[in-house]
């Protein structure tokens, strides 16, 4: 062990004093990518790949030269004689080229290539799609991002700054079979720097998409309830005495909303993106929903909703939903749907704990 790990180290040396650039290929294993990422990277690589391949916008091929295209049709013959789905593998190759110069690491993606395995261990090649080809609708797609990640990283954050779990399979010629070489290797080449770091961004905010709704039952009581139930009589009231507001959001719904003249708001439901620094929460509305009686209205965007003037017990609206006084419950964090009995969970753990690791604290708490 002491003499591999003595000539990994001399490799590794030798290796930055020769070469600028080095080529990597880095193994991906899709039950590797734990909750605390937010995001798990080869099921989303997987899916948007399969998908630009179906739709014509990027090329399949054989191998990472690129000798034989390979079409749709062909994979799918691959996935019918291996009984194996492209989209259900659970590994994938990164092709990366790597630079380390004096501890500013950079990294540019060249592709990935998607292999899995029969029963008996026999390896299934499906192709290898460039990184350039697929990069725009990477950048472009919704991932699932569950309630321990960040709405605002897409998948190109994941790739550039490598927030995802892998091991090194290969370090320009040296082929890396083992964990423990690996894991030598980051910690010696990466150690505690960062890849891709822009010296002029500033810090980023942890931010999360967030959806609640406040219901405004007489069944409940105590101080929130009441808070909640005056948020609901003030927004019926403003809606009553601008009935060309309620009009125009409504649309055809809103003779049959003014039929009954004793209507009332039953709930509101926000959508808002939370940042938080500094152990400061802060929630900037994008949409309303509101429901009166029966009647849905569509949801009321921002640049609407700024223009509303109304106080609730002599605050303004929007600073009373940003203090959150107020009894509701969250439905939705990111790409998670929350159910209702842990909604109060979530609350404590977003004002509590760790934001990538909510997720733990709901299920221990």
């Amino acid at each position: 062990m002491q003499k591999r790990v003595v000539l990994l180290l001399f490799f590794l040396m030798l290796t930055q004093l020769c070469y600028s650039q080095i080529s990597v290929i880095l193994r991906v294993k899709a039950d590797e990518q734990n909750d605390t990422l937010g995001v798990n990277l080869v099921k989303e690589i997987t899916k948007i790949s399969y998908e630009s391949i179906r739709d014509g916008k990027v090329q399949l091929w054989d191998s990472p030269k690129k000798e034989v295209a390979i079409s749709f049709l062909a994979l799918k013959e691959i996935e019918k004689s291996s009984g194996l789905n492209f989209t259900d593998q659970q590994l994938i190759f990164v092709y990366e080229v790597w630079n380390n110069e004096k501890k500013k690491l950079t990294s540019e993606t060249q592709g990935f290539l998607f292999s899995s395995k029969l029963e008996n261990g026999e390896a299934v090649v499906f192709g290898y799609v460039e990184y350039e080809s697929l990069k725009n609708n990477i950048a472009t797609s919704t991932p699932y991002i569950n309630a321990n990640g960040d709405c605002y990283l897409n998948l190109n954050n994941y790739l550039n700054k490598k927030k995802y779990n892998y091991h090194i399979l290969q370090f320009g010629d040296k082929v890396i079979n083992n964990i423990t070489d690996s894991k030598l290797l980051k910690e010696n080449y990466i150690g505690s720097n960062k890849f891709n770091v822009d010296p002029t961004s500033k810090d980023v905010l942890e931010s999360k998409y967030v959806e609640w709704t406040l219901s405004a039952s007489e069944k409940l009581s105590g101080s929130k309830a009441q808070q909640a139930k005056d948020f609901t009589n003030a927004l019926t009231t403003y809606f009553h005495e601008n009935l060309e507001v309620l009009y125009n959001l409504s649309g055809k719904n809103a003779e049959e909303i003014l039929q009954n003249g004793t209507w009332k708001i039953s709930s509101v439901s926000f959508a808002e993106i939370w940042s938080k620094s500094n152990g400061t929460i802060k929630s900037t509305p994008l949409w309303m929903t509101v429901n009166i009686d029966s009647t849905v209205i569509d949801s009321i965007y921002m640049d609407n909703l700024v223009n509303w003037d109304f106080n609730i017990n002599n605050q303004n609206w929007l600073d009373f939903i940003q203090q959150k006084n107020f009894l509701y419950l969250i439905v939705k964090v990111n790409s998670d749907i929350i159910p209702l009995e842990k909604s109060i969970n979530y609350q404590k753990g977003l004002f509590n704990h760790k934001w990538n690791n909510l997720i733990n604290f709901v299920e221990l708490y």
